[in-house]
């Protein structure tokens, strides 16, 4: 007779919000934007969501990219994101205060708009994070974008 161990189903992460962002406010913005209801996942951490987009070619991603990136000179706020032909990884999260902030929530909305708008095409079967690996490499090895280098 064998016997199996029950293996422990990991607790999911809490989201952790900047020092600048009320946690009930915060809960309630992010609530239409996490899986089931949107289409953003909390990173591991909980500091920050991400997602990825894809659409019928390059043209589109580099249009919606394009787009992202002017709102981000606006904002004055960038995500750590990637791009492999037709599909965006983006990752939003804040540096200084660490956590989710308000801007975050923000462009991450403004990307739903936006891959809209670009037609985005429905994400169906392949659950391969195109761009993470990049994303996660280069957020480590580019260190604190938000504090000045010394000698600047």
């Amino acid at each position: 007779m064998s016997t199996t161990s029950a293996i422990p189903t990991p607790t999911p992460t809490q989201p952790i919000f900047s020092s600048t962002y009320p946690p009930t406010r915060a809960t309630h913005d992010l609530s239409t934007l996490l899986k089931p209801k949107g289409k953003w996942s909390l990173i591991a951490n909980g500091k920050g969501i991400e997602r990825r987009v894809r659409f019928k070619g390059f043209k589109k991603c580099w249009e919606f990219m394009d787009t992202v990136a002017s709102e981000c000179v606006l904002q004055k706020h960038h995500p750590e994101w990637s791009n492999v032909y037709n599909t965006t990884f983006i990752r939003w999260t804040t540096h200084s205060p660490p956590g989710l902030s308000e801007k975050d929530v923000l462009m991450a909305r403004f990307c739903d708009e936006v891959a809209g708008r670009c037609g985005e095409v429905e994400d169906v079967g392949d659950e391969s994070e195109v761009g993470r690996d990049l994303v996660d490499r280069v957020g480590v090895e580019a260190g604190d974008c938000c504090v000045p280098k010394k000698g600047t």
